[in-house]
C-alpha cells in the first residue's frame, strides 16, 4: 500500500476509512489522532485551535494572512484533502482529549523515499516539557519505520526560534536558501518565496533552513 493511499484514508477521505487510528505518544498520556477531512466529520474544536494558532504565531510561516475558521475550513477540505502527500495530527491528552497542539507531513515525494516535517505548533498555553518534541520524534520514526520513508526534512525561516527544537530533534542544516518578498498592490508584504520575481527581486533578511533528520 502506498504511503499516499495510507495518508489518506487516515484522512477519512480513501478508499477505506482509518482515521480512528491514532499514533500513541509513548511514556506521555498524550497521541497524535489524525485530522479528519471529510467534510462531514471535520471537528470544529480542531479547526478553531488551528485558526488561532495561525494567527498567533503569523510570523513563522512564509504567507501571511489572517485565518478564519471559514478559510481553515475550505483548507482542509480542499487542498489538505486532495493532497495525497499531506496529512495533519492533532496532539491530545488522551484521556480528556484536550487539545496540545498539531504537527504534520508534507511535500512527500511520488517515490515514497522523502518527505518534510510540517507545521509544528503548540496551542496549549501549559508547557509540557518535552512532549512536543517526544511526539515529533514519534511521528518522524512511524513515517520512518512503518510507512518506509527514507528521508524527513524540515524548512524552517532562519530567524524562528524553531530551528533550536529542530536541533534537538536530530536535524541539522544541510543548506539554506534566500527568501524573497513578495507584496500585494498597497506594498503590505504578503508572502516569502524562495523564487524570486521577474521584474524585481527584494531579498529578505530572513533565509530558509533546509534541515535533515539524522537519527
Amino acid at each position: 500500500m502506498k504511503y499516499q493511499d495510507i495518508f489518506q484514508a487516515l484522512k477519512g477521505v480513501g478508499d477505506i476509512d482509518l482515521s480512528s487510528l491514532v499514533l500513541p505518544v509513548a511514556e506521555t498520556g498524550f497521541a497524535l489522532y489524525p485530522i479528519n477531512c471529510n467534510p462531514g466529520c471535520v471537528d470544529k474544536v480542531v479547526v478553531s485551535m488551528l485558526t488561532e494558532a495561525r494567527n498567533r504565531n503569523r510570523d513563522s510561516f512564509l504567507t501571511y494572512f489572517e485565518a478564519t475558521p471559514e478559510r481553515t475550513f475550505q483548507w482542509i477540505v480542499s487542498s489538505v484533502a486532495k493532497d495525497s502527500t499531506r496529512i495533519l495530527f492533532a496532539l491530545r491528552d488522551i484521556g480528556t482529549k484536550e487539545l496540545y497542539g498539531y504537527m504534520g507531513l508534507a511535500y512527500g515525494d511520488a517515490r515514497g523515499t522523502r518527505i518534510e516535517g510540517d507545521a509544528i505548533v503548540r496551542f496549549s498555553d501549559t508547557g509540557r516539557p518535552g512532549l512536543m518534541r517526544a511526539a515529533f520524534l514519534s511521528l518522524v520514526e512511524w513515517v520512518m519505520v512503518d510507512i518506509g520513508i527514507k528521508e524527513v526534512w524540515v524548512r524552517v525561516r532562519s530567524s524562528n526560534p524553531a530551528v533550536t527544537f529542530y536541533n534537538q530533534c536530530g536535524f541539522s542544516v544541510e543548506f539554506d536558501a534566500p527568501l524573497y518578498e513578495v507584496n500585494g498592490s498597497r506594498g503590505e508584504l504578503e508572502e516569502l518565496s524562495e523564487t524570486p520575481l521577474k521584474d524585481h527581486a527584494i531579498v529578505s533578511a530572513d533565509s530558509l533552513f533546509h534541515m535533515k533528520y539524522h537519527c
